[in-house]
This record gives C-alpha cells, structure tokens and sequence, in this order.
C-alpha cells in the first residue's frame, strides 16, 4: 500500500497540486503526469502544496526541478508550500530552495 495522495485544483490562472505522504519513485510519474495536465489547462501559476509530505526522494526533487524549469521556460510562475523540516532539509542541502520559489502557504502567493 502507497502513503501516498494526489489532488488538484485548477482556479482561473492558478492551479495548485497537493502531494501528501511520500513523494518517491513509485509515484514520480503520477505527480508529472498531473503537473502536466494543469499546465496544459493553462494555469499561468502553478502552486505545488507540499505541506503534509512525509518523505521526498530525488525522483521527486527531479519532478519539481522538471516542473520548474518548463514554467521558465513557458513564462509561468511556480511555487513550492513549505514542507515539513526533515523533507525541507533536503531542500537546503542542495540549495534547491534557492532556486524554487518556496512560500508558506499556498494563500501566500
């Protein structure tokens, strides 16, 4: 059994997409798969709420660094919910914080 929730909202301009338990491997292809259908929706801010994630591995990481740099690249804004310390640290370790737009609440951008 996967820790593992999915869901999105598509408002407007503005899509959010709430990722929940752990965000690995197994389900990488899922969370790219549902970031590429609100894009294609045609949400100018993509909003990626990761608030209840439970564990994050580099397979995730590289979903939101893909995510990231086609909103770049399209001219949208992306912006990552703060997750909880022990995923956040990954974060800061690799200076991914640095390059992401990480606010504290979805309502925050």
């Amino acid at each position: 059994m996967l820790n593992f929730e999915l869901e999105s909202q598509v408002q407007g301009d503005r899509a959010i997409v709430t990722v929940r338990g752990d965000f690995d491997m197994q389900v990488a292809e899922r969370v790219a798969a549902e970031l590429t259908k609100v894009e294609a929706a045609g949400a100018e801010l993509v909003v990626i709420d990761l608030r209840r994630l439970s564990f994050l591995d580099s397979a995730g990481m590289g979903v939101i660094a893909a995510a990231h740099a086609r909103a770049t690249d399209a001219g949208r804004r992306l912006a990552v919910v703060r997750p909880p310390y022990n995923v956040r640290r990954a974060f800061e370790l690799s200076g991914f914080d640095d390059v992401v737009t990480v606010v504290e609440s979805p309502d925050a951008i």
